[in-house]
């Protein structure tokens, strides 16, 4: 079964080079391609090994914060926690000047259905401070902090991307009443954003499985998610995705008309977060079945789709697989991440899977 699995990852590969160099041939638009840091392992090897293989394997770095706002700070203009600027530093260091650079934020929590939680110099996610916990999305307050502190994200960074919101339109399966609060926010910071920096792509990006209904939560509140996302559209430049094959709890293969939906909208697509398992896990008890030939299909197919619809950019967000990481996760988000941990193009004791002979031929034709 292993030998059939690697024979069908270099036949992919090899298709994918010929469909990459006939759309080149036909265009010399190139769709930057990369990863987030997220680590192999959460300690200093770990960040090395897998900024290295970024590094080698991208042309896109992509700094995802979903790690809460330091909400007092920014509102005061004040120096951010010590460490958030040790984690931006890291980042920065880590970037090849080469790359594009793609930066996401938000000021939702994690679970989409209230405002973020704070970063602290005790670190990420921790309980807001009192005058913060009862603000709406749409409080004065929580409107200038936040565009301050995007800001400042943008002096630190100098994307090429920016999302100013992530995964927003989970609001409508979590909390449909706070959506307009929302809008509001992401509205007010986006017309300042582009006022200041008229030629950066600003957005937020939009989960696609919720959109269409795949995921269990969304089903109830679906009829909303469209007109949400229209309106949304209103100020975002591009409809980015975050976008993933989870086997059969909500099945998602890659097909011809997989974009269908997204083309509705009448934005550029861009693909803010993916990823396909490659083997097997157990998630509360259920199975998701996976297999090495169905992530190289599912990487090919979003890579073909990208390449001939002009996507600017494409992020899988694990570069490797982080089983040693897992270990390490706190019980309370491990199960969670299993969802994502055989996502990387590479396994933890440092093996290139199919799907990354896919990727690297698709890289060689998006390079100058």
């Amino acid at each position: 079964m292993l030998l059939i699995s690697r024979r069908f990852g270099i036949f992919l590969a090899a298709l994918a080079l010929v469909w990459a160099t006939a759309i080149h041939a036909q265009s010399s638009h190139r769709t930057a391609m990369g990863f987030t840091p997220w680590p192999v392992d959460f300690n200093e090897d770990g960040l090395k090994r897998t900024y290295a293989f970024a590094r080698a394997h991208s042309n896109l770095m992509a700094h995802h914060f979903d790690g809460g706002i330091p909400w007092d700070e920014a509102r005061a203009g004040s120096e951010l926690p010590r460490h958030l600027r040790q984690d931006w530093a890291r980042r920065l260091a880590n970037t090849p000047p080469s790359s594009k650079v793609f930066v996401a934020v938000t000021p939702l929590n994690f679970e989409r259905d209230g405002l973020a939680l704070a970063w602290t110099d005790r670190g990420d996610n921790r309980p807001l401070p009192r005058a913060w916990r009862n603000r709406a999305l749409n409080d004065p307050a929580v409107k200038a902090a936040y565009l301050n502190y995007v800001r400042r994200v943008i002096r630190a960074f100098d994307p090429d991307y920016l999302a100013i919101g992530i995964e927003a339109n989970i609001i409508i399966s979590n909390a449909p009443g706070l959506w307009n609060d929302y809008l509001e926010l992401h509205a007010y910071v986006y017309r300042a954003i582009k006022r200041e920096n008229p030629r950066l792509p600003v957005f937020a990006t939009v989960q696609y499985e919720h959109l269409r209904g795949i995921e269990d939560a969304s089903k109830r509140n679906l009829r909303f998610q469209q007109p949400a996302v229209a309106a949304l559209m209103r100020s975002s430049d591009i409809l980015a995705l975050s976008t993933y094959r989870y086997g059969s709890l909500h099945p998602n293969p890659m097909g011809p008309r997989y974009f269908d939906v997204a083309r509705t909208f009448g934005k550029p697509i861009a693909i803010a977060e993916s990823g396909a398992m490659s083997e097997d896990v157990r998630i509360f008890g259920t199975r998701l079945p996976a297999s090495e030939a169905l992530q190289a299909e599912f990487i090919e197919g979003l890579l073909r789709h990208a390449t001939a619809g002009r996507f600017p950019f494409v992020v899988n967000w694990v570069a490797i697989d982080f089983t040693p990481g897992l270990r390490r996760l706190p019980r309370s988000v491990r199960e969670i991440a299993k969802a994502w941990v055989h996502t990387g193009l590479q396994s933890a004791d440092g093996r290139d899977k199919p799907a990354l002979g896919v990727w690297n031929a698709y890289l060689a034709r998006s390079r100058p």
